[in-house]
């Protein structure tokens, strides 16, 4: 897209006249017809001033390789810094969560007696016998009385889910691993 086509659109994208941008500019409404058109070019000022007036920078007003600001590569460099952090954040509360959730109830299971068997051993054999007055505190009892099972399992998926989704997406993992993934399969003939 040309420099008079990006003027015209962003123009027309702020709702103004030519009038309205010249007076705002300090320029004819002629001059900016002329850089409508394509028959002048605005000097740098005018340049800088409309990069101001329509949030766009000179390099995007000046370059006809680029579509909108975001064909920069400083700002599409910039946007994916921020879409990555964004992803290890919510890896961090993912495995956070997961963590916490597992420790809530080993927590519980310290606090809440639950009914925990008489281990027997004979004869190098371990026996198993309930009986209803025998309680204590177990992790592993507590959680087979209250049927804690699915949920135990899914807060520990969540935080290994989390735990090695940060340690792929850390930047020294992602630079050995992305170019690999990249580069051109070489097919053998």
């Amino acid at each position: 897209m040309t420099l008079p086509e990006k003027i015209l659109r962003l123009r027309k994208q702020s709702g103004m006249s030519q009038e309205e941008l010249a007076q705002k500019l300090e320029v004819s409404r002629q001059a900016v017809s002329r850089w409508e058109v394509g028959s002048a070019q605005p000097d740098a000022s005018n340049i800088l001033q409309l990069s101001r007036l329509f949030g766009v920078t000179a390099d995007y007003l000046l370059n006809d390789d680029y579509e909108s600001d975001r064909d920069l590569p400083a700002v599409r460099s910039t946007e994916t810094a921020a879409k990555w952090r964004m992803k290890r954040i919510i890896l961090g509360y993912a495995a956070a969560m997961g963590l916490l959730g597992n420790f809530i109830i080993y927590i519980l299971s310290r606090a809440i007696e639950v009914a925990v068997p008489r281990v027997r051993v004979e004869n190098g054999v371990k026996t198993y016998t309930w009986n209803a007055d025998l309680t204590g505190h177990s992790f592993k009892y507590f959680v087979q009385e209250y049927d804690l099972e699915l949920l135990v399992w899914a807060f520990w998926i969540l935080f290994a889910a989390g735990l090695i989704g940060l340690v792929l997406s850390s930047g020294r993992v992602r630079a050995l691993i992305l170019p690999r993934l990249k580069a051109p399969v070489k097919r053998k003939k």
